[in-house]
């Protein structure tokens, strides 16, 4: 998001990246910020963004950015101008920004017509996941990999790797983050900062210490993949679903 902001325009100066609402919060309190705008996930890793943005005393913009489109009415209440669907396309972005800029200069704008943009701009995007992957194998030749046959992606050692249902694994050519925001999540989730689990491959869940989960995966019995306490309800509703 950084590097998407930048290519908009050279002049934009992000003051501050942050991942959870307990780091929101702390980010708010800490100092006096002169912010124009906050660009924001509405999952962050300890849960909706909705909790810490409505704690804001100034009124910020905000743009949402999430894989769902159903959160679009709550939106609207934390100050939100736009809602991008993932993966985010620069030029949609760009256009999101250039609405913030002509409704600072707008008296004009209300909150009916707020909603009315935020719903219009949802009804108009269509989300297109990833459906393959294509994996380099010798210097001349490419696997490609339906993400059906996928079990998990995980990062060890600052390495992606890829791990199919077949029980082979791949170098993969992107962050953890890239590969999470390009996957269908009702078939996918990032359940902790390591691994990217596809639901299909998942054979069972189990209770762990301090109230931690820890999911197995069908192809893959030996893999440590534990899920953090305050994330346990959301992968289970995930599981369920």
């Amino acid at each position: 998001m950084k590097r998407l902001l930048q290519a908009c325009n050279d002049d934009y100066q992000v003051v501050g990246i942050v991942s959870s609402n307990g780091e929101v919060k702390d980010f708010f309190a800490s100092a006096d910020h002169d912010i124009d705008l906050i660009v924001s996930d509405i999952q962050l890793g300890d849960g909706l963004s909705f909790e810490s943005l409505g704690a804001i005393t100034e009124t910020i913009p905000v743009i949402f950015t999430t894989a769902y489109d159903h959160y679009a009415i709550q939106a609207f209440k934390y100050n939100g101008i736009d809602y991008l669907l993932k993966p985010i396309d620069a030029t949609e972005l760009h256009a999101a920004i250039e609405k913030v800029e002509k409704r600072r200069s707008d008296a004009s704008s209300t909150t009916t017509d707020t909603i009315f943009q935020l719903l219009t701009s949802v009804k108009k995007q269509t989300i297109h996941y990833r459906e393959r992957f294509l994996i380099p194998y010798h210097a001349d030749e490419y696997l490609i990999i339906l993400v059906g046959d996928v079990s998990h992606i995980a990062i060890k050692d600052g390495i992606v790797r890829l791990y199919t249902t077949s029980g082979k694994s791949h170098i993969l050519n992107m962050t953890l983050d890239e590969a999470d925001s390009q996957l269908d999540p009702h078939r996918f989730m990032r359940v902790n900062r390591q691994f990217i689990v596809n639901a299909a491959a998942v054979e069972k869940a189990s209770t762990y210490f301090l109230g931690k989960m820890r999911i197995h995966m069908k192809s893959y019995p030996d893999a440590e993949i534990i899920v953090s306490k305050d994330k346990v309800a959301t992968v289970k509703r995930w599981l369920n679903s």
